[in-house]
C-alpha cells in the first residue's frame, strides 16, 4: 500500500511499471478473452470473464483455453484459481495441437483439482496423448526419466500438502519450465517435478492451455495470470 500511495504521489503510472519489475508480463487482461482461443470452437460458452476474473464453467463435457503463442520454451507462469464446484482443472505446458487423437492438447500437464480429489490429480503431472502414457509423478514426488524412458521417482522435502491448499479459497501456482526440468508450486510449496531425459519423446516447445476436464459440470476461477519467458537453455 505505501508503495502504491509514493507511485500516486510522484504522478507515475502504477499497474505496469510496478509488473515489469519482476520480469512478468500479464497476459490476461481481465476485461476480454483477448490472446486465448477456445477449443473446440463449439464450447466457447465454457470461457467468460466475469468481475475481472476468468471464468470456466463447463456443462459436462471439457474444453480448453490456449495462449495465442504456439512457441513457447523456457519461462514462468503464475496464477491464482478458485474452484467454485468440485473439479479437474490444470495447465497445458509446452501442449501441441492437434497431433493426438486422444487429446485436443498433447504434451505436459501441470495438474490440480478439487481438494480431495487424490495426489495423482491435485498437484500431478501428466503427458497427455503423443507417444507416451499420461502419467508422469503424483503430488509431493520428483520423476527423473532416463534416455531410455525408464523412470527414478524420489520424494519431495517440505512439499504440497492437501491440507496446504485452500478448498473453496485462492491458490496460487507458480510453474517454472527450464530446460527440460520443470515443476510447479501452490501457496509457495512445491507440488512435484520432472526431469525429461528421453529426447525422442520430450518437448522442447509449445504452447500454454487452461483445461476444462470432461465429467460432471464445474467451475473454476482464474487471475492474475503472468507470464515471464526465460532464455532458452541448452536442449541436450
Amino acid at each position: 500500500m505505501r508503495t502504491l500511495v509514493l507511485w500516486m504521489a510522484m504522478g507515475l503510472p502504477i499497474p505496469g511499471a510496478v509488473l515489469a519489475a519482476d520480469g512478468f508480463e500479464p497476459i490476461f487482461d481481465g476485461k476480454t478473452l483477448k490472446g486465448w482461443n477456445v477449443i473446440p470452437k463449439a464450447k466457447q460458452g465454457h470461457w467468460s470473464v466475469r468481475d475481472g476474473l476468468l471464468v470456466g464453467k463447463t456443462d459436462g463435457k471439457g474444453s480448453d483455453l490456449i495462449f495465442h503463442d504456439k512457441n513457447l520454451g523456457d519461462y514462468e507462469l503464475k496464477l491464482g484459481y478458485r474452484f467454485r464446484t468440485k473439479g479437474n482443472s490444470g495447465i497445458h505446458i509446452r501442449g501441441l495441437l492437434g497431433i493426438s487423437k486422444t487429446h485436443k492438447v498433447s504434451g505436459y500437464h501441470a495438474d490440480f483439482g478439487h481438494v480431495g480429489i487424490g495426489p495423482e490429480v491435485l498437484g500431478s503431472w501428466d503427458f497427455h496423448g503423443y507417444p507416451r502414457g499420461s502419467y508422469l509423478v503424483k503430488r509431493g514426488h520428483r520423476v527423473v526419466i532416463a534416455a531410455d524412458g525408464n523412470k527414478t521417482v524420489t520424494s519431495l522435502k517440505q512439499a504440497l500438502e492437501a491440507r496446504h491448499v485452500r478448498r473453496r479459497g485462492w491458490n496460487d501456482v507458480h510453474v517454472v519450465v527450464k530446460g527440460f526440468r520443470m515443476f510447479f508450486k501452490i501457496n509457495g510449496r512445491v507440488a512435484s517435478e520432472v526431469v525429461d531425459n528421453q529426447a525422442s519423446k520430450r518437448i522442447a516447445r509449445g504452447i500454454i492451455g487452461l483445461q476444462l476436464h470432461g465429467g460432471p459440470p464445474m467451475e473454476i476461477e482464474f487471475r492474475d495470470v503472468r507470464l515471464k519467458r526465460l532464455k532458452q537453455v541448452s536442449n541436450r
